[in-house]
């Protein structure tokens, strides 16, 4: 069984920020937002992306996506897991560095 669990925010990431991944209470990772390219003169030149993967203690496995544009961050999080109860259990913050 698989699920996918997007997010976003409409505060542009001046100096980068970061998600970190939930199940309950239990920080699973820490994952990189990036810096949009600010001198860009159309959305499509602004954004950067970020990639990253891991697998939990359980076994579960977890792709992450996140763009960053001059519009804000966009992230997707695909799950793989044995496990029906795991989407009522993740969540994702974010969180945008200090300027």
């Amino acid at each position: 069984m698989s699920f996918t669990l997007d997010g976003n925010d409409c505060m542009p990431p001046i100096s980068g920020g970061y998600l970190i991944i939930y199940r309950g209470s239990v920080e699973l990772s820490v994952i990189s937002v990036p810096s949009p390219n600010f001198v860009a003169d159309r959305y499509r030149d602004s954004v950067s992306e970020n990639y990253d993967s891991f697998e939990d203690n359980d076994g579960n496995d977890y792709n992450i996506t996140v763009c960053s544009s001059n519009v804000g961050v966009d992230w997707t999080l695909e799950v793989s897991t044995e496990d029906p109860a795991l989407k009522s259990e993740i969540k994702v913050e974010y969180h945008a560095n200090e300027f």
